[in-house]
């Protein structure tokens, strides 16, 4: 079996945040890996990570800079990790949640820039444990350890995009379906304006909906 290997591998990521709610700590969820062809011709095993020890110590770093001055020569006078993540392995995916130190100016920079999809890629540091080399001249891994995941300014692979949550799909239906509602009951009110008004489940509905479209704006 070949020695350990280790390598680098970047990753896109683009999907608008959702707004933090109150008291607790902002999340974005980055797609690392999916188990396909990388552009370094590599080909890494979803089942195959090895996560204990990262989330032991769940270090983000930005461009890999540890205090060597990172893969990109950033120069970085500070080179304290800007975030801590968790990882995790969901359906034929690795992703990993992002938490940016809000105590650090820095991290909150570059958070802002990942939010306003400035930066929009992540980069994992791994050790490959079992592989061997592929047909394309690259590796299959069949296990491999995460060390380390940055922020990074160059994405490597076109896939690796980043999760839309859950939360914010729900919001959006809830928030066409109670347009709809107003346009809808808009329109009637229109149309029975040479009418006595109904005021009673029509004018609830609209209010309802309103308030719903109201609460939506307010919590973003």
């Amino acid at each position: 079996m070949p020695a350990p290997l280790s390598r680098s591998l970047l990753f896109t990521i683009r999907k608008d945040s959702p707004s933090a709610i109150e008291g607790e700590p902002r999340l974005h969820t980055f797609r690392a890996n999916d188990g396909d062809f990388d552009r370094y011709n590599d080909r890494l095993s979803v089942s195959g990570w090895m996560l204990d020890a990262f989330n032991a110590n769940p270090v983000v770093l930005y461009n890999h800079d540890d205090g060597s001055g990172g893969f990109f020569g950033t120069g970085r006078k500070d080179v304290l990790p800007i975030g801590k993540g968790r990882a995790y392995v969901q359906g034929d995916a690795l992703l990993v949640d992002v938490e940016f130190d809000q105590e650090d100016d820095f991290a909150r920079k570059v958070e802002s820039k990942v939010a306003r999809g400035i930066l929009n890629a992540v980069s994992v540091r791994y050790l490959m444990h079992r592989y061997h080399e592929n047909e394309r001249g690259g590796f299959d891994c069949e296990q491999q350890e995460l060390l380390e995941v940055s922020v990074v300014t160059i994405p490597g692979n076109q896939r690796a995009v980043r999760v839309k949550e859950l939360a914010d799909e729900r919001a959006a239906f809830i928030q066409d379906v109670a347009k709809a509602v107003v346009y809808a009951l808009d329109e009637r009110e229109q149309r029975r304006a040479v009418r006595p008004p109904s005021p009673d489940v029509n004018a609830l509905a609209k209010h309802t909906a309103e308030a719903l479209l109201q609460h939506l704006k307010e919590t973003r």
